[in-house]
Parts: structure tokens; sequence; C-alpha cells
């Protein structure tokens, strides 16, 4: 689709000039290794997670490829972003566009050249243009979050997904399985520290592990997307708006998005997550434990939350089906196991840092910062 949004474009050229020449800019900059050997580091990384030969060759040129854009409103950003952005939000403008509303249109998408995880909905002013953008490492986020979730998920369904539930005791069985609550804190770690996931290794799912992990990341990443276009659909322009009502009209929308992408990213397996609104859940339930984390680091210096929290939002997109009876009983499951799930995990990284992970992090970050 090629949107002819003169408004949107040239604000945004201009946006992305100023954030291009901060010092924590992500452009995309070689880091001393070639192509091939970032191949073989993958091809190690798979075989470490029990990919077969064949399989490996595949995913070593596939991974590197991609498409040509009409239009490239983020150049510089890292290799393939742009493109990913694309090809989500093309699919979410389609099932906007099947429900009759064609104000998707006017949206321009644009990767925004910094640390963290964020997507965002800027209006162009005198205009019914808007952009939308979201940060280089949204989509790693994505991932991380996903794979992390899938092996905990793993580690004993049943236990997982049982009615009966008690958070002391589901940190100590948790806790038993120390390289995912390893994993989980080097997430953490990683992006409240650096913006990034310089401080995770590298852990591909394995051939076990794939097909769910697949859904999952793509149900958080499509939920991120469609919430933003539902903030432009529904018209929240006016700034004496209340911000939460606003917030919780974009979760619904972005539900009834997700409910039509239901079989993303396999055309032939149902995605769950999707329908369920769960991967939303999943995306707000770790970005809630993620700011509460920044907001210690910095000694409660981040900016007021005007959003809902997680746990409310979260209670509203599985009961959004409350005279479906057989949708809301599926849809209470998904978020309820992730909402154990997300809170046991809340629980042992508040752990860590009252052990003295705050000031690690905090360290971590004067470092980068070239303040201490």
């Amino acid at each position: 689709m090629k949107n002819q949004n003169d408004a949107a474009r040239d604000l945004w050229a201009q946006i992305f000039a100023r954030a291009a020449e901060e010092p924590d800019a992500t452009l995309h900059r070689p880091d001393g290794q070639s192509e091939a050997e970032q191949r073989e580091l993958m091809a190690h990384a798979l075989r470490e997670a029990g990919w077969p030969e064949a399989e490996i060759a595949r995913r070593k040129y596939a991974v590197h490829f991609h498409g040509e854009l009409e239009n490239v409103n983020s150049p510089g950003v890292g290799p393939g972003l742009e493109f990913r952005l694309t090809y989500l939000s093309d699919r979410v403008r389609r099932a906007i566009s099947e429900i009759g509303n064609t104000s998707h249109e006017k949206v321009e998408i644009a990767i925004d050249p910094k640390p963290g995880v964020s997507a965002s909905l800027t209006n162009v002013i005198m205009t019914d243009e808007g952009i939308l953008a979201v940060s280089s490492f949204l989509f790693r986020w994505c991932g991380l979050v996903a794979r992390a979730y899938v092996r905990t998920l793993h580690s004993d369904v049943a236990h997982w997904t049982s009615k009966v539930s008690d958070l002391s005791s589901d940190q100590k069985f948790l806790l038993n399985k120390p390289d995912i609550v390893l994993y989980w804190l080097r997430i953490f770690a990683s992006f409240s520290g650096t913006g990034t996931h310089a401080l995770v290794p590298f852990r591909p799912s394995s051939p076990y592990e794939f097909h769910v992990f697949e859904r999952v990341a793509w149900a958080m990443e499509y939920f991120a997307v469609a919430h933003e276009f539902g903030h432009h659909v529904l018209g929240h322009r006016n700034i004496d708006d209340d911000p939460k009502v606003q917030e919780f009209q974009a979760d619904g929308f972005a539900a009834k998005v997700c409910e039509r992408l239901e079989f993303e990213p396999f055309p032939l397996l149902q995605n769950p997550y999707l329908t369920t609104g769960a991967g939303g859940a999943l995306m707000l339930s770790s970005l809630e434990i993620l700011r509460s984390l920044e907001d210690r680091i910095c000694n409660g210096a981040s900016v007021a939350e005007s959003h809902p929290t997680a746990s409310e939002r979260i209670a509203k997109i599985s009961s959004r089906n409350l005279m479906q009876p057989e949708k809301l009983e599926v849809d209470q499951e998904f978020n309820g196991t992730v909402v154990r799930v997300m809170s046991t995990v809340a629980a042992l990284v508040s752990d860590f840092i009252d052990a003295g992970g705050e000031k690690i992090l905090a360290d971590i970050r004067r470092v980068l910062r070239g303040t201490m």
C-alpha cells in the first residue's frame, strides 16, 4: 500500500533526523562481524537447539532476506525492521478494512531509532494523518518474552494451567527451573539497563517450541500494532479526553482486529493467542514489569503513568465475550495462564531487585551514559 500522507511523512522526517543525531540512536552500524560469521553463529545456536542441518541451511539464508519497500521512512535502522512493521501493518489494515473502516490509510509507519520498548501514535496537527512508530527493539523484546513464556509454560503445562494457584507456591516451583529464571532476569535486566537485548544470550526456539513460540510472538506484535491503529481509527485526538478510557478502547479495538488474524502466522493453524487476546495480555504484563523496574532504577524519576494497570486492561480483554460463554471460558483460560506466569515472574524480578539487583542495573545505566 502506498500512502500519500505528505504531512505525516514530512513530520516524521524531521523527528527521525533529530533522533538519528542522539548519542544512543539505534541506526545500523556494522559490528565487525561479516555476514558469513553471523550466519555461522546462528547455525551453531540452532544446532544447540536441536534443529536438523537441512532446516538450518534454509534458515541461515532466509533470515537475511527482506523485501523492497516502496516507501522507506526510517533509513538506516536495523535490517528488515521497517519491512517487518510494514508486513504486520498491511495485515492489520486489511482486517480494519474488513470491518468497514478506511481511516487507516492516513497512517504512516516508521521505526523510531532509539533503544527501549515502545509503540506510539503521533497525530499530525491540522490534518487527519498520523504516524505509527515503534522502537528499534520492540520486535526483539516480543521474541525474547515469547521464548521465555513458552519455556516457562512447557516446564509443566499442567501446573501453570491448573485451576488452583498460589503465588508463593508458583515462585518455589519456578525457582526449581534456574535456567528459566535466569533467562527471565537477563531479559528484564538487559532492557532496563541498556534498552536492548545485549545481555541476553541467543537461545533460539527448538523444533518442539517453534510453532507455539511463533504464535505467541506474532500475537504480541500484532496487538501492539493494532492498538496504535486503534487510537487513530477511534479518533483519539482530543488531549482533554481521559487517556485511561482511550487505552481501554484501543485495547478493545486491537482485540477485535486480532480475532480477524486468527491464522497468523501459519495459514492452517489457528492462533489462540490472537483470538483470546492473550498475546496482548503478555505484552501488557511484561511491559508493566519492565516499566516498574525502570522506575526503581531511576528512583521514581520516570514519567508519570497515564495508562490503566495491566491487570485492569487484561480483565477487560478477557471478559469482552461475556455474552458468549464458550468463548469467554477460553479467553479467560489463556489470559489467566498469562497472568499467573507473569505474576510469578514479577515477584521473582522484585526479589532480584531487593537482593541488590537495583544497584547493578543502575551502575550499568550510568556506565552506558558516561556518568559514572
